[in-house]
């Protein structure tokens, strides 16, 4: 009995360690996000970085993707 238990226990761990592992295998999503690749403005602000928030050209697309005046 005691042998059972503790085969079965093992089990139910390793059984839970592929799911686990099998899980975090899956490839992630690296695509850009469709507005910036549809809008050139949006993309060339991405590739900017935080340097796109001084920019006046950023300000105005972001305005306009987010659908509010530029400040």
């Amino acid at each position: 009995m005691t042998r059972s238990l503790v085969w079965g226990t093992v089990l139910i761990i390793l059984l839970g360690a592929a799911v686990l592992a099998g899980g975090a295998s899956q490839p992630s999503s690296t695509k850009a996000p469709a507005a910036a690749s549809r809008d050139p403005d949006l993309a060339r602000c991405q590739a900017l970085g935080e340097a796109g928030a001084a920019d006046a050209q950023c300000r105005a697309a972001w305005a306009r993707f987010f659908g509010g005046a530029a400040s």
